[in-house]
């Protein structure tokens, strides 16, 4: 049902309404479904920490980032996720210990939105953490914001993952040209695909250019330090993180996000 009023006078007015009435009734089927999604969340989690597990690999498998930065950030510290596949990899082993601890543009798939919403994360709470994980093509978008961020001393950490492709798009388009080859190679040999690879932007010199910090990581084992190195320079920070293209392909789940964005009825 479509409602045309004011959002924060319409929340008012539902609150009211709900306080009206017991939902006790239906708090254990509720907490039952909840404490059942959650497992299923950390077998994946701890499935993927499997694939993940060579520290010293060299470029890194992108579970790192996701799975060392809940090591080292605050359990409150707002984490922005923006890009496809990473997006993909970050909410899958992600773990949100605080509410009101994460934004994104889910469902609208808009690349490079992550930028201006770390911006006005660390306006809103200028006491909490705020990183942001993005891809490298959604971070191409809106890339002067690092700028904005370090003329108003927004101390948000971003972290670029970089495999130098449109890895969604890479993804469709080599199931589509060559299924066979793609399900038992993972990939397509050079220059298969149409306009998905782009050249190397380095980001952390980029970073530099513009004030930040700038890191640049490709192991596992480095991701830590660099990120503790960029929290102690109290500036916005940027850490290019060169991840396993292929790996990065075949993110888990891409069929229930991809299913997630489809219009109503398609």
């Amino acid at each position: 049902m479509a409602v045309l009023a004011d959002a924060g006078a319409f929340l008012e007015a539902l609150l009211a309404e709900l306080k009206q009435h017991d939902l006790s009734s239906r708090t254990p089927a509720r907490a039952e479904r909840l404490e059942g999604w959650a497992g299923t969340a950390a077998g994946m989690r701890q499935f993927l920490r499997g694939a993940a597990a060579d520290p010293e690999a060299e470029p890194m498998h992108t579970a790192f980032v996701p799975l060392v930065c809940r090591e080292v950030f605050e359990d409150d510290a707002v984490l922005v996720i923006d890009g496809g596949n990473t997006a993909v990899w970050t909410n899958l082993l992600h773990e949100n210990r605080e509410p009101g601890a994460q934004l994104s543009t889910f469902k609208f798939g808009m690349l490079g939105a992550g930028l201006g919403q770390a911006l006005g994360a660390q306006v809103a709470h200028p006491e909490r953490q705020v990183y942001c994980i993005l891809g490298d093509g959604a971070m191409g978008f809106h890339m002067q914001e690092v700028e904005t961020a370090v003329r108003n001393h927004l101390p948000i950490v971003f972290l670029v993952i970089c495999d130098k492709q449109w890895g969604m798009v890479k993804f469709n388009q080599c199931m589509a040209l060559d299924p066979e080859t793609m399900t038992a190679q993972r990939s397509l040999p050079p220059g298969k695909t149409i306009n998905s690879d782009f050249e190397e932007i380095r980001f952390n010199e980029v970073a530099n250019a513009m004030g930040a910090h700038g890191e640049r990581v490709a192991r596992g084992c480095d991701l830590k330090p660099a990120l503790e190195r960029c929290l102690a320079s109290r500036k916005p920070a940027v850490i290019h993180v060169d991840v396993d293209p292929v790996a990065h392909m075949w993110a888990p789940g891409l069929d229930i996000f991809k299913a997630m964005h489809m219009e109503p009825g398609a």
